[in-house]
């Protein structure tokens, strides 16, 4: 039943952003199967990344809602994030022909934010490698907030050069999915218990 439930849960919000992406293309069609491997696999990562931070605000209803722990629902969201990261850097690698596209752009900060994707990829693969290790990395969790700054990264560089995210609706759902990212932190700030006093 909870293998059902979790699922489920999986499945709905991913067929969301896969519905968004196949709409994406129909709408903008990408003859080179490369060009359009690098839009999909962008959108689901954005997708995947949002949905791994976002439930890390309320791990509980996680579990209520899944019937799983909290850190399995999380961990499939976030490796699914980093594996379709991987694909959209690498089908960028073959479709420009140079390795550069995984160096981060230092000359100016707008090109820096335009290619942010290069910084966020080796910020979330340090954030899932410290979780991993959480046991050996006692700072664990101080580092795991850049995956904050990774996210807002990823959404410079889709707003300044993604090719499907040039129309209003996508570029609200832009921001409609940042601001609830940046929300998070906050949300468990205040979920934490506070020590009664005296």
């Amino acid at each position: 039943m909870n293998g059902r439930r979790l699922l489920f849960s999986l499945t709905m919000p991913l067929l969301f952003f896969s519905l968004i992406a196949a709409f994406q293309l129909w709408w903008i069609p990408s003859p080179d199967p490369v060009y359009a491997t690098i839009r999909v696999a962008g959108i689901l990562a954005y997708g995947s990344s949002f949905l791994a931070i976002v439930a890390s605000a309320s791990p509980r209803d996680i579990t209520k809602l899944t019937g799983n722990p909290f850190l399995r629902v999380h961990h499939i969201f976030a490796i699914s994030a980093l594996a379709l990261m991987m694909i959209h850097a690498t089908a960028t690698w073959i479709s420009f022909g140079t390795p550069s596209v995984f160096l981060p752009e230092l000359k100016s900060l707008r090109g820096f934010l335009m290619f942010g994707g290069r910084v966020s990829l080796p910020l979330f693969i340090l954030t899932a490698s410290t979780a991993k290790f959480s046991r050996s990395v006692p700072f664990w969790r101080k580092i795991h907030l850049l995956n904050y700054a990774a996210f807002f990264l990823v959404t410079t560089h889709a707003l300044m050069i993604g090719t499907d995210f040039d129309s209003p609706t996508m570029r609200g759902l832009a921001y409609f999915m940042t601001a609830i990212a940046v929300m998070v932190p906050a949300a468990r700030y205040f979920r934490k218990p506070r020590p009664s006093s005296p």
